[in-house]
């Protein structure tokens, strides 16, 4: 569920078992699928960090992305560690969301 803060709703972004602007949010995906972490800005152009928390606790950043308003841009999560994995989405160092997605072995 997405916070129900005034800024929610300005932001889409979730977790797609996929890297194609076709792949659909998903809470699980294969251990050999690729997962991408979606971003797009409804309100204008930002620039946006978006991190992942592992299994094993470690958290990878990829910071200062340039998001276009209307654009839907993915970032790459590669990972095949079976277990939990949460991705969270920043913007001006505000937290705008978060998903979290399973990799099943």
């Amino acid at each position: 569920m997405a916070p129900a803060t005034a800024g929610a709703a300005a932001y889409k972004h979730y977790v797609g078992c996929g890297i194609s602007r076709n792949a659909t949010p998903s809470h699980v995906c294969p251990k050999k699928s690729k997962k991408g972490a979606f971003f797009k800005s409804l309100k204008g152009d930002v620039n946006y960090s978006v991190c992942v928390r592992f299994p094993s606790g470690k958290n990878l950043c990829a910071q200062a992305q340039e998001a276009k308003q209307g654009t839907l841009y993915v970032n790459k999560v590669t990972s095949t560690i079976p277990g939990k994995h949460r991705v969270t989405w920043f913007v001006e160092g505000k937290q705008v969301g978060s998903f979290v997605f399973r990799v099943k072995g």
